[in-house]
């Protein structure tokens, strides 16, 4: 859940703040990063116990033949045994790494040439004069093209925003 967090709200801090803030890439992830985290501790409990209730119920309707099996009941002296430690770390470590990899499904939905065109503009440097005024080129045209998208949206904005001054949200369809 915090890692497509992440996703969504470094892509949104790095289209938005980052030409306007003047920020790295890096710097809207590290953003990103920050939200996603806090959002992860804020959500956390909430989701297990959702995935707790979740289980009753899912007992209740197989009729106890699924069945999670209960917290593990540990003296101080057992949870600071290395073994526990060492078993709850690599719980931890593969719970979080299957999450991420579940978290990455905002990546789907980015478009695939824009993901070309950013990864052959990173890794291919301008050898001559030519390439490097092209490579000028094709990123004024990219900031074109996001300020008309940028103009498309606040035209849309303003557009709703008249709506429901008019009272149009109110009418049922």
């Amino acid at each position: 859940m915090d890692n497509a967090i992440l996703i969504l709200a470094g892509e949104a801090i790095d289209i938005y703040l980052g030409v306007t803030l003047g920020i790295s890439t890096m710097c809207a992830a590290a953003i990103g990063n920050i939200i996603s985290d806090v959002c992860g501790v804020a959500l956390g409990t909430m989701i297990e116990d959702a995935l707790l209730g979740w289980s009753k119920k899912i007992e209740k309707i197989t009729k106890g033949r699924v069945k999670l099996p209960p917290m593990p009941k540990l003296s101080y002296e057992q949870r600071n045994l290395r073994s526990v430690r060492w078993s709850g770390q690599i719980g931890c470590a593969v719970g979080l790494t299957i999450g991420c990899i579940i978290g990455m499904f905002p990546l789907l939905f980015f478009p695939e040439d824009e993901r070309k065109d950013h990864n052959e503009n990173e890794t291919s440097a301008p050898s001559s004069e030519k390439q490097a005024n092209d490579r000028h080129e094709k990123l004024k045209q990219e900031i074109t093209q996001w300020k008309g998208r940028h103009a498309q949206v606040v035209e849309r904005l303003r557009v709703l925003e008249k709506e429901k001054q008019d009272g149009l949200w109110d009418k049922g369809y």
